[in-house]
């Protein structure tokens, strides 16, 4: 019989915007997140052909701008702004029928609150505040570049326990 695999901790996330320094700035403001030295990289490929993002990255990337975050339990948060070529924004808004990741989830004791604070920020609300399990409050929300976040007031740990056990 084979082991099973363990279990493996999230190390992070990553979104892509058309400004990684207003995103940057835009995420220590709204969620408090930490920009880890303080600093926005630039790497270009014109001067720095040897840099692992070249040899990860298609032959298409000659120019990006990365913000390394840390969140408050330490999980990464990592902002691109590809320069070359540029990135772009999808047309529609909430693609939660698309496939692949569609939404980053953060804890806080008043979601409601935080969704305020994202639209004054330039975000905006989607759909309805919601009680998914008893006691729990969960929403979703967008930042100004469309990336969907989601709030709960409750750890993932206590929301699928709850609902696993019919607690509606």
């Amino acid at each position: 019989m084979s082991n099973p695999p363990p279990n493996r901790v999230f190390n992070h996330v990553a979104i892509s915007v058309p400004d990684c320094k207003a995103a940057s700035t835009w995420y220590n403001q709204v969620f408090g997140f930490q920009l880890v030295g303080n600093q926005i990289i630039h790497i270009k490929r014109s001067e720095r052909p040897d840099d692992p993002i070249f040899r990860i990255y298609p032959a298409s990337l000659n120019e990006v701008h990365m913000a390394y975050m840390t969140t408050g339990n330490g999980v990464g948060f990592e902002i691109f702004e590809f320069v070359d070529p540029k990135v772009y924004l999808p047309e529609s808004g909430f693609e939660y029928n698309r496939g692949g990741f569609f939404h980053v989830c953060v804890t806080d004791s008043e979601p409601d609150a935080l969704a305020a604070k994202m639209v004054d920020a330039g975000g905006r609300r989607i759909g309805e505040t919601v009680h998914p399990v008893k006691d729990v409050i969960c929403l979703y929300a967008a930042d100004p570049w469309g990336n969907v976040v989601e709030i709960l007031d409750a750890s993932f740990d206590r929301m699928a326990t709850l609902a696993c056990k019919g607690v509606r």
